[in-house]
């Protein structure tokens, strides 16, 4: 009689947490025009992209972040969290053994049959999809509404939003400089028209000598880096290219460019203007400060 009441009584939990669940649950479109469900307050979420993860602490949901990917390295507590594979091959199976309630990745980045696994397996995967700052803006909003911070959402983005304006203002009258943005040293690839990246440039205030090209990441050969003639180089380290002094060295080979000239080639933290993630307007705010040194900004 008591394992029969027993196994009733648990049989009732399950039952009454599932339909609890499911009561709470809604129906949102994330950003590429999935319908999903998700529950109210989510309190086990997975991130699967640095970005994402940066957005949910600065949204204060560090206690219901259950996973991240490896490179998934700031603020310096996402180090410690459970760890479940890389940006572009996480493990399906850590990922359901985290038994998250909400899995949020990025279009830019993430594989679509990721996504797909995810959803065969039932599991509510939200997809963003910003490609410039404003669409950052509204990532940070939709993921403060689908985890039910959207009072905090509401104000970071209010703050963000008040220092892009101070950008702005700061720069408005100001001649701009031609920018060359380095990623990688061998080849040398750079930043095309349509990543955050162009953006970042043209929002502090100077103009991407490749932002016309189509391509996103664009190799440049040496006559194709001459004929853009850079004022300022910009060098943002790929995984292997840490060693600066090597990319002031490389450059000398071109001594008639005004950047090399003028000893105008500066580095820039890669993880600060490649994320999509609230960090975007530390990115805009510091190459504004590289293309013009005399701004000042307040925070």
């Amino acid at each position: 009689m008591f394992e029969k009441n027993t196994i009733i009584f648990f049989l009732t939990v399950v039952f009454t947490i599932f339909f609890v669940n499911m009561s709470c649950a809604r129906v949102v479109n994330d950003e590429t025009g999935r319908r999903i469900n998700i529950i109210d307050a989510p309190h086990r979420i997975v991130s699967l992209a640095p970005g994402i993860t940066e957005t949910l602490y600065a949204l204060s949901l560090d206690d219901e972040i259950a996973g991240v990917t490896t490179f998934c390295n700031w603020p310096p507590a996402a180090i410690k969290k459970t760890r479940i594979g890389g940006f572009t091959n996480p493990s399906i199976e850590k990922i359901v053994s985290l038994k998250p309630d909400l899995i949020i990745a990025t279009a830019d980045g993430n594989r679509k049959d990721t996504v797909k696994q995810l959803e065969r397996l039932k599991l509510p995967v939200y997809v963003t999809n910003p490609s410039n700052t404003n669409d950052v803006l509204r990532s940070i909003k939709n993921i403060g509404e689908i985890t039910n911070r959207e009072k905090e959402a509401n104000n970071l983005v209010g703050k963000l939003q008040k220092r892009l304006n101070a950008v702005a203002y700061q720069i408005r009258h100001k001649k701009k400089p031609r920018v060359f943005f380095q990623i990688g040293l061998e080849p040398v690839i750079t930043a095309g028209k349509g990543t955050l990246i162009n953006e970042v440039i043209e929002r502090a205030g100077g103009i991407n000598v490749a932002g016309d090209d189509v391509a996103n990441y664009p190799r440049y050969s040496a006559e194709g880096i001459i004929k853009t003639s850079p004022e300022i180089i910009i060098f943002a380290p790929m995984v292997n290219d840490k060693e600066f002094a090597a990319v002031k060295k490389f450059w000398q080979k071109f001594r008639e460019l005004p950047a090399v000239k003028n000893n105008k080639i500066y580095p820039m933290n890669a993880d600060l203007i490649n994320r999509a993630s609230p960090r975007i307007v530390d990115a805009v705010e510091k190459m504004s400060k590289i293309l013009h040194p005399d701004v000042e900004f307040s925070r």
